[in-house]
């Protein structure tokens, strides 16, 4: 029987405030649709298990590093930059769509070797820079293919030419699902499923992407708590536009999320993956 774990309360998905956030609701559970998107998570509670139950923040796998030394999972800064003042010395990233099935240990987990934060995040709050990546050890990603990196100025020329605005975004991750019908407020249920759905483009900034999640406008979805640093995708491709960063606390406005073909963004990514030109 699956266990649901429900988060009452409101959450706050501050730009400004680093920490782990909470999956992509509005769609339907992911299956094998996104084999490349995949989960982190902590040993929080120091018992060398790790359970579904210690998500942490979703990313996806960016294929291998420059010099073939690592393989790159890709996720948002504020996932991992709380973790050396908390004890947290790795994470483990797993690719299982549903690790609450069997013993709740998600499949095929893998502990990072290092985690590397852009060091500019946090600094501006115009532009935060919000990207990390975990390197994980070489051979450990097999028979998945990697999400493929944006152009420079991708989404800048999207917006030149009149097709970003209204525009469907895809989005895939782990955590919670949002519930606004229930009486005392918010509620969030959280199964640590990988689930995809969609949202609509509402504007563009020189960091941010910005998606409109409020339902009973776009009858689509969004993203919650857990879908901290996963992908935003060019429907029906591997193209991955911007990571997540955050949104309000209920989870139904307005959505930022961090674009990675911008000069900053690539400066970071640049350094541990061979970029489109």
């Amino acid at each position: 029987m699956r266990r649901i774990v429900l988060l009452v309360g409101v959450f706050a998905l501050a730009l400004s405030v680093p920490g782990p956030a909470f999956g992509a609701w509005g769609g339907e559970p992911d299956g094998n649709q996104h084999p490349m998107v995949g989960a982190m998570y902590a040993d929080f509670n120091g018992d060398a298990q790790i359970t579904w139950d210690e998500l942490v923040c979703s990313g996806s796998y960016a294929g291998p590093s420059k010099e073939a030394e690592s393989q790159v999972f890709l996720t948002a800064a504020h996932c991992v930059a709380w973790a050396p003042s908390e004890g947290i010395e790795t994470f483990w990233v797993s690719f299982d769509p549903d690790p609450q099935e069997g013993d709740g240990v998600p499949e095929g987990l893998i502990e990072a070797d290092s985690f590397v934060w852009d060091p500019r995040f946090g600094h501006d709050s115009g532009n935060l820079y919000d990207s990390a990546v975990l390197l994980l050890p070489t051979g450990s990603v097999t028979g998945i293919d990697p999400v493929v990196l944006p152009s420079p100025g991708y989404l800048d020329n999207l917006k030149a030419s009149g097709e970003l605005k209204g525009m469907e975004i895809e989005l895939v991750g782990y955590g919670a699902v949002p519930s606004w019908q229930q009486p005392g407020g918010t509620q969030f249920a959280f199964d640590g499923l990988r689930r995809t759905s969609a949202s609509v483009v509402i504007g563009l900034s020189k960091s941010w992407l910005r998606l409109l999640q409020n339902p009973n406008a776009t009858d689509l979805g969004g993203l919650c708590f857990g879908d901290s640093g996963s992908p935003q995708l060019v429907p029906g491709t591997r193209m991955i536009v911007s990571t997540t960063t955050g949104g309000n606390g209920n989870c139904n406005a307005n959505n930022y999320d961090y674009r990675l073909d911008t000069p900053g963004a690539r400066e970071f990514l640049g350094q541990f993956l061979v970029l489109p030109t």
